[in-house]
């Protein structure tokens, strides 16, 4: 078991990763926005790319911030009770994320599966294809997806379920 846990927190860091790069790339491409705009002109493309870049970057990194017990999340309930309450809390909010997210995930597959069928193109300039985009975004939900299972065998088995190890020396959190 913990040989696919660890492999989900790599992939876990490998989105988290490229949701930084294009992070960047959002901002590389509205600063050439703006100097163009500064020239009387303009990109078309700047525009519909950052768009899909900011949409890449919040399904990519959700699932890390899972991980990383960076999101945001209401802890009253879960203070109030003993420690034994709030795990069985903690894992039945894992579950009933877990059923949502699967639902997302069909739902992004269906979109991705039928924009690559049908080959549809963005109907700007660029004519770019929209699959591309929409793949980025199931990956960052699937992402999320085995986040949260991870999180959850780790509550499960009496492990620390928020991790980090793979990434650094740092120790793991227990929150």
């Amino acid at each position: 078991m913990d040989i696919i846990l660890t492999k989900i927190d790599r992939l876990s860091r490998l989105a988290e990763t490229l949701a930084v790069l294009l992070i960047f790339g959002y901002c590389a491409l509205m600063l050439i926005e703006v100097v163009a705009r500064a020239q009387a002109s303009s990109f078309s493309f700047t525009w519909e790319f950052s768009q899909y870049s900011m949409a890449a970057v919040f399904a990519l990194a959700s699932g890390p911030a899972i991980r990383a017990a960076t999101h945001v999340r209401i802890s009253l309930l879960a203070e109030a009770l003993p420690n034994k309450g709030a795990k069985w809390l903690d894992m039945a909010a894992n579950l009933i994320a877990l059923i949502i997210v699967s639902l997302m995930i069909l739902a992004m597959w269906t979109k991705v599966s039928t924009s690559f069928d049908r080959n549809i193109l963005a109907t700007s300039v660029t004519k770019s294809p929209l699959w591309v985009p929409q793949a980025l975004v199931l990956w960052g939900i699937v992402q999320l997806w085995l986040d949260l299972l991870a999180r959850l065998i780790r509550r499960w088995s009496n492990q620390t379920f928020e991790w980090r190890a793979s990434d650094s020396d740092s120790e793991p959190i227990d929150v």
